[in-house]
């Protein structure tokens, strides 16, 4: 329960002192008035200050010309037709002559590319994990480029509409830029000042030296507590989407980026209370609490106009449903005692007007809330087209080339479920008798029509419809739309041509390259047209951050891991790049060539060949490189850098490795000397072998020759008469011996 100190007591803070409209304050302008030519003494440059009639005739002439264009030009029909096409309502229609309905089927066909597309943007956009990379150039430290990229990441959660994040804001933006042709957003920058209460110790602890040593002193009661109040200052960048019917340009913008345009302007709806937010803020001639009271209590005096564009067109008169092409659609703002019973929350209508170098913010057509210069160069609006019309700034959406193709495949299943019904039911003839009639009757489930007295009632013979006719119809039609916005398999989650176009591999390519170049297209338009321009804006004003603003920021976001100093993020230079752009064609390249490209580096001998040119293999590089491109989260946190204890145990592995490869390198240089021994003895061992087998041999020559000289000797006539000497000496001597003869 609140403290009595909080509670709010019911009182009076306004006296009843009638009403008054807003031509009643003080230096409001009739509407009329501002019909008339600007005069001489309104007009000046760029450096000079315009008046607040100026200014209000100004903006109320351009606006007044720009609704006539856009209404003459049929947008705002065909903005109609393509929000009834989304809904796929087909009017329920009768029977000629019956109470029947015939069939009213819708096929939705356009929502079915619109919505399928529309994710598949929105997903390559901001599905990945490194959603933005920051580059840094001009010298410019790595580090400075990671804050400054943690800054921007800051900065996009909270910068849309009422603090939701820039991706909501996309979404809307890529909803109207791909279904009606032409999305718009406005860009800025907000300064809040915020009180901020924290509660402190009324008594705070006192610090007494006591010789070398320090004592702290506690209070009497730590719950003794006051709140003491400081002064935050937010600086954040603003990113709004611009409905299309809300937005205004100049009729001679000839391509859709509003960043060219001699002048833009949204309609904006804001509050009693809005306006009292902005009482304090520099330049802004906000009414009296009392004044505005008096206007909004206990009725609007000067209710909201009613936008044009979202009532012209329509097909009926109800102020409450000007528009029926979507039955859940909000009430228009000029309702607003219908849709806001607090008479402060009621809605005024403002047109927020920018040139070049010029802003205002008119309140009703009347009264100038504001009347100030600006340094932007160019209106801060950013859009981009689905598909261009030339010289024109509304392009082609989704709804414009398929609302045909649609609406044929409804005819011709609605078609064909109509004779199915007349075929189920039936039609018959029977005598006419006296009832015979010369008018044409029409024909509906179930009709008996009269035919010639003299017959019978019988059934009518009809030819039925072949369901495969009005599917082949279908098909075709699914085929051409396809065609047209570029979704493919991919994006549809199905093949939208033909059966076989997909069976084969040059199949498969031809329909999936032509949609990667499509989709890859669309994307870069939005990225350099929206994405990328806000981002630049962002770091152009974070160069204008208080040090301690980043700090703040940066410590929010990294911790403590960020290196760079506020200033050196401030003096820093930078070049953004959303990944998507490049990461459809990226990753349709790595899937074609990943196992070349594995292949290739594993090879033998790459590791060496780069060495040679002082050149290597960064893997670091090389999986951030797989992972950004594949869109994985949590890089930081599978590859991570090296602990001491990690870098310890690298230490000892080395070192062991080291010890191991010497004491290997000793065994190898033994086991070489070893074989240069055994090659040696093996050598000698020969030689000894060799030098015997010589002399050996030798001998043996030497004995033959002997041998021979002997065999020679002996053949001669005088060893010949020697020897038969001898025996016949040696014969003689043994017969004297022996006795014989």
């Amino acid at each position: 329960m609140a403290s009595n100190e909080t509670n709010i007591r019911a009182t009076t803070h306004f006296a009843d002192l009638g009403q008054m409209r807003i031509l009643d304050l003080p230096g409001a302008v009739p509407y009329g008035e501002t019909a008339l030519p600007i005069g001489p003494t309104e007009v000046a440059f760029a450096d000079q200050r315009r008046s607040d009639l100026s200014m209000l005739k100004e903006a109320n002439l351009n606006r007044e010309e720009s609704e006539q264009f856009i209404a003459t030009r049929g947008l705002i029909g065909r903005w109609n037709m393509a929000e009834i096409m989304l809904r796929a309502w087909v009017e329920p229609i009768k029977w000629k002559g019956s109470e029947q309905f015939r069939s009213h089927l819708g096929i939705p066909l356009v929502a079915e590319q619109f919505y399928s597309i529309h994710s598949v943007v929105n997903q390559t956009l901001f599905g990945g994990y490194r959603v933005l990379k920051v580059d840094a150039t001009s010298g410019t430290p790595l580090e400075c480029a990671l804050a400054q990229e943690a800054l921007l990441k800051a900065e996009l959660k909270t910068c849309g509409y009422k603090g939701v994040s820039a991706k909501t804001e996309m979404r809307e933006i890529t909803y109207d830029g791909l279904f009606y042709g032409f999305g718009v957003a406005h860009y800025g920058w907000n300064c809040i000042k915020k009180n901020i209460i924290k509660q402190v110790q009324k008594n705070k602890i006192q610090s007494v030296s006591i010789g070398d040593v320090s004592v702290n002193i506690p209070t009497a009661d730590e719950d003794d507590i006051e709140a003491t109040t400081q002064v935050l200052e937010i600086n954040m960048p603003v990113l709004e989407h611009v409905p299309l019917r809300r937005a205004r340009y100049a009729p001679d913008l000839r391509r859709g980026d509003p960043r060219v345009a001699d002048w833009f302007g949204r309609i904006i709806y804001p509050t009693g209370y809005d306006l009292d937010s902005l009482r304090n803020t520099v330049g802004w001639k906000i009414p009296t609490r009392e004044q505005i009271v008096k206007i909004t209590t206990p009725q609007m005096q000067d209710t909201a106009a009613t936008n044009p564009l979202e009532t012209l067109g329509s097909n009926t008169g109800n102020p409450i449903f000007q528009q029926t092409t979507t039955p859940q659609k909000a009430y228009p703002e000029n309702y607003t005692e219908r849709t806001a019973h607090d008479p402060l929350a009621r809605k005024f209508e403002c047109f927020d007007y920018w040139t070049a170098d010029r802003h205002c913010v008119i309140l009703n057509k009347e009264y100038v809330l504001l009347n100030e210069t600006h340094n932007f160069g160019r209106p801060p609006f950013l859009g981009f087209c689905f598909r261009n019309a030339p010289d024109a700034a509304a392009g082609y959406g989704i709804a414009f080339w398929l609302t045909d193709f649609q609406r044929i495949c409804q005819g011709v299943i609605n078609a064909y479920l109509d004779d199915m019904n007349l075929n189920l039911m039936g039609t018959y003839t029977s005598p006419a008798g006296l009832n015979n009639t010369a008018q044409a009757q029409w024909i509906f489930p179930g009709k008996v029509f009269k035919s010639d007295p003299n017959g019978e009632m019988k059934p009518m013979t009809r030819n039925a419809i072949d369901a495969k006719e009005p599917l082949t119809v279908i098909a075709q039609m699914k085929t051409w739309a396809a065609s047209v916005t570029g979704a493919g398999p991919g994006t549809l989650g199905a093949n939208p041509g033909a059966a076989g176009d997909m069976r084969t591999p040059a199949g498969v390519d031809a329909i999936s390259g032509g949609e990667t170049v499509k989709l890859q297209d669309l994307i870069d338009v939005i990225s350099e047209q929206v994405f990328i321009p806000f981002l630049e804006f962002c770091i152009e004003r974070n160069g204008k951050l208080k040090p301690s603003q980043i700090r703040a920021m940066l410590s929010q976001e990294l911790g403590e891991a960020f290196q760079a100093t506020p200033l050196d993020v401030i003096n820093g230079t930078y070049k953004v790049d959303i990944s998507a752009g490049t990461k459809l064609a990226a990753r349709e390249a790595l899937n074609k060539y990943m196992g070349v490209l594995e292949t290739f580096i594993q090879s033998p001998g790459t590791v060496e060949n780069l060495a040679v040119q002082a050149m290597k293999i960064d893997f670091n590089g090389m999986f951030e490189a797989l992972f950004d491109t594949f869109g994985v989260p949590y890089k930081e946190k599978i590859i991570v850098p090296m602990t001491d204890e990690d870098k310890q145990r690298r230490f000892e592995q080395t070192k062991a490795a080291q010890a191991q490869g010497k004491l290997a390198m000793i065994q190898a240089q033994g086991e070489v000397k070893k074989g240069v021994d055994n090659n040696q003895a093996e050598n000698r061992m020969l030689l000894k072998t060799g030098e015997h087998t010589l002399n050996e041999h030798g001998k043996q020559t030497d004995a033959a020759n002997d041998l021979a000289q002997n065999k020679a000797a002996q053949s001669t006539p005088e060893a010949q008469g020697l020897d038969r000497a001898a025996r016949s000496a040696f014969t003689k001597m043994d017969s004297s011996a022996f006795g014989g003869s």
